[in-house]
């Protein structure tokens, strides 16, 4: 039964250059952020599934290609790929550190730094700056495998957008007065405007509750089931927070669910707030209208 599961899921290996994949097509720089997740988080799957089952070369192909589809954070573009792909990175680590020794040199101009790699430090992260404005050369010598990762960054001038938000966000609640026990529905749009034609990565939508609601659970689990691309919602306090995969740049998303009311009270206006959760200066904010909510009979 394992051999058989074990063979399937090597004949749905996608193999090239890059290492071993599971739903990408071969060398498909190509695919949009929804795909690349999937594939990633699928690709984690596979490797642990290879680590368990002891092929340590079919892992080390697939830990390969996890690898080079990493962001300048060392992480994916959702969270959900992100906890996978590191999970079977750290796995595949664990398995492959007691078999490595050796030396990485690291060249730029006249600088250069010669890196030891050895059981005892194959895990640690080593970070060096190099001089801008020269070529990098890379090469190794001995046994194992080490990963090395070039980040570039620079400034740009920044676009200024009078009077609007990278997130244009606005909540309703249906209603300025109800009565204990009444049903509200919580209704919020955003709209993603970036300074420039980029996709927002994950972005968080953090929704206020008026004081004297508390979010029906239901309706939360129906309004996750109407978009896809929501990964998650977590409640916390008078706040449900939505994890969104991506936004295109001008796009509009609008979520709902009920609230429903607990207890007599006058509530002020609360703050919510859409913000991308790997460029946290990008955020909107919007103040929900007041509330009150009567004794009833």
């Amino acid at each position: 039964m394992a051999a058989a599961a074990y063979d399937k899921l090597m004949t749905m290996a996608v193999a090239d250059g890059d290492g071993l994949s599971w739903g990408a097509a071969p060398g498909d720089g190509g695919l949009d952020h929804g795909n690349r997740s999937a594939a990633v988080e699928t690709t984690g799957y596979a490797a642990l599934a290879l680590i368990e089952r002891g092929d340590i070369i079919g892992a080390s192909n697939a830990a390969r290609w996890l690898v080079k589809q990493r962001n300048a954070y060392g992480g994916y573009g959702s969270t959900q790929d992100t906890v996978v792909g590191l999970q079977a990175l750290t796995r595949q680590a664990v398995y492959s550190q007691t078999d490595v020794e050796m030396n990485v040199i690291l060249r730029s101009g006249e600088w250069t730094r010669d890196v030891a790699i050895t059981p005892a430090n194959a895990d640690v992260l080593q970070i060096f700056e190099v001089p801008a404005g020269t070529d990098i050369e890379v090469s190794g010598e001995g046994r194992g495998q080490a990963v090395v990762q070039a980040v570039r960054r620079f400034n740009t001038p920044e676009v200024e957008i009078e009077g609007r938000p990278v997130f244009d966000i606005s909540v309703s609640y249906g209603a300025g007065s109800v009565e204990v026990d009444d049903l509200i529905t919580v209704s919020a749009d955003v709209t993603f405007n970036p300074p420039e034609t980029v996709e927002a990565g994950m972005v968080v939508l953090d929704v206020a509750i008026p004081t004297g609601f508390g979010p029906v659970g239901e309706s939360l689990r129906r309004m996750a089931e109407s978009e896809p691309r929501i990964k998650r919602h977590d409640v916390a306090g008078r706040k449900v927070i939505i994890y969104i995969e991506d936004m295109a740049a001008g796009e509009t998303l609008s979520v709902e669910f009920e609230a429903r009311a607990l207890f007599p009270v006058r509530a002020e206006a609360v703050t919510s707030s859409a913000y991308s959760y790997y460029k946290p200066e990008w955020i909107g904010q919007s103040l929900g209208g007041a509330m009150t909510v009567g004794a009833g009979n």
